[in-house]
C-alpha cells in the first residue's frame, strides 16, 4: 500500500524547519519605509538643485552686474583721460585695479571711490591747484568727481616722468607709493627698467597687474569710439 502524501504548508520554514507565515502587518511597515527613505531622497534631491539654481542665479547677477559696472564709466575715463593727458586704456586698468569700479569703495588706509583717492594728498593738491573745495569725503563717491581728481593726479605723475621710457611704471610707483620711493626706484638712466628697483612687493604687483590689464583693454576695449 503506497504511503501517504503529507499535505505541503505554504510559507516559510523557520530554522527548527517549522513552517512560518508571511507577517502581512511587517510587509506594510517595510514598504511604508521603503516609501519614506524614496520621499526623503526626493526631497533631498530638490533642495540640492534648488540650492544650486540659487547658486548659479547669483553667480551669473553678479558676473552681469560686474560687466555693466565695468563698462559704466567708459566715457568718463575716456574724456577725463584725454583732458589730463593719461592714455584711457591706462587710466581704466588703474580704476580696475583700485576699486573693480565699485564707486563706494573704501580703503584701509582712507581712499575713497573708484580711483581710491586720498582725501589728505590727491585732494587736497588738487583742491590747492583749481582753486575749488570738496564739500566733503562723501562727495568722492561721485564717479565723474573721484575719476577727474585720480586722473588729474596720474597725470601729473606722467608728466613728471614724461623723459624716462618706463614713465607709465614710474608714474604708478608714485600713485601707489608715493614720490618719494617713486624716487628711490627710478633707473640711473632714463632709458632703464624701473620693475627691478622696486623693493616692495605689493607695489610690484600693483604696477605689473596694471600695465598687463591696460594692454588688455588697448587690443579689446573700443574706447577710440567714445566721445
Amino acid at each position: 500500500m503506497p504511503a501517504k502524501r503529507t499535505k505541503k504548508t505554504i510559507g516559510r520554514k523557520t530554522a527548527a524547519g517549522k513552517p512560518k507565515k508571511d507577517n502581512p502587518q511587517r510587509s506594510t511597515l517595510q514598504i511604508s519605509v521603503h516609501r519614506t527613505q524614496a520621499v526623503f531622497l526626493l526631497l533631498m534631491f530638490s533642495v540640492v538643485g534648488v540650492l544650486m539654481g540659487v547658486g548659479i542665479w547669483k553667480a551669473g547677477s553678479f558676473i552681469s552686474s560686474y560687466l555693466d559696472r565695468s563698462s559704466r564709466y567708459d566715457k568718463m575715463i575716456v574724456a577725463a583721460g584725454r583732458r589730463n593727458g593719461v592714455y584711457p586704456p591706462l587710466l581704466k586698468a588703474v580704476i580696475w585695479k583700485e576699486s573693480r569700479f565699485d564707486a563706494s569703495a573704501r580703503g584701509s588706509k582712507g581712499e575713497i571711490g573708484l580711483m581710491q583717492v586720498m582725501p589728505s594728498s590727491a585732494v587736497k593738491d588738487w583742491e590747492r591747484t583749481f582753486q575749488r573745495q570738496v564739500p566733503s569725503d562723501g562727495a568722492l563717491m561721485d564717479p565723474a568727481l573721484n575719476i577727474e581728481i585720480g586722473s588729474w593726479f596720474l597725470g601729473r605723475a606722467l608728466e613728471r616722468w614724461k623723459d624716462y621710457n618706463d614713465a607709465e611704471a614710474l608714474a604708478l610707483c608714485e600713485y601707489n607709493a608715493g614720490i618719494q620711493r617713486a624716487e628711490s626706484w627710478k633707473p640711473l638712466l632714463h632709458d632703464g627698467e624701473v620693475m627691478p628697483n622696486i623693493d616692495i612687493e605689493s607695489t610690484r604687483k600693483y604696477v605689473r597687474d596694471i600695465l598687463e590689464r591696460r594692454d588688455q583693454y588697448a587690443k579689446e576695449w573700443k574706447w577710440e569710439k567714445l566721445k
